[in-house]
């Protein structure tokens, strides 16, 4: 395996790792009702 495809994949394996962090953390977000409580400060704020 060339350098090249080894940082690639690694590089690929951090991207990874990070979209289904995110993608969980989202999820928690919204099950938790800080999403709505948000919505209703962003409809009071304006």
């Amino acid at each position: 395996m060339s350098a090249l495809t080894l940082f690639a994949s690694i590089l690929a394996s951090l991207f990874l790792i990070w979209a289904i962090w995110f993608i969980v953390r989202l999820i928690q977000y919204i099950g938790s009702g800080e999403y709505e409580m948000d919505q209703r400060l962003r409809e009071i704020c304006k």
